[in-house]
């Protein structure tokens, strides 16, 4: 099961129930930009060498980005870069509930700012 401990805070205060929050993992999951098209993006690798990482990922278990690295394409740095890029692209779990129509956003604001009190 997929989790969220805000996603599991609005559960635990009855605001949102937990398919609601699934739901919203679920988009966030479906969200999500590939590292590769982020290097692309930022010119970081060409067309070329993305593929040359996806195919050596076929036959692996690492990451696009310890491949982009074992291949010499990317420093662990730019790695980290691009995972930052990554995450800031990430819509929060709340919005998603919001923007689905499950939660208030000033009620979602609010309990926000009393779980990041919490932790």
């Amino acid at each position: 099961m997929l989790t969220n401990r805000f996603g599991q805070y609005l559960i635990s205060h009855g605001l949102v129930d937990e398919e609601a929050v699934y739901e919203a993992l679920n988009t966030q999951i479906g969200q999500n930009i590939p590292i590769g098209k982020i290097a692309l993006n930022e010119r970081m690798l060409n067309v070329k060498q993305v593929f040359a990482v996806l195919n050596a990922q076929i036959d692996s278990k690492k990451l696009f980005g310890e491949i982009a690295v074992d291949l010499g394409f990317l420093t662990r740095s730019e790695v980290d870069n691009l995972l930052h890029i990554q995450q800031d692209c990430v819509v929060p779990v709340g919005k998603i509930l919001v923007s689905m129509g499950k939660l208030d956003e000033t009620v979602m604001k609010n309990m926000l700012r009393q779980f990041n009190k919490n932790q």
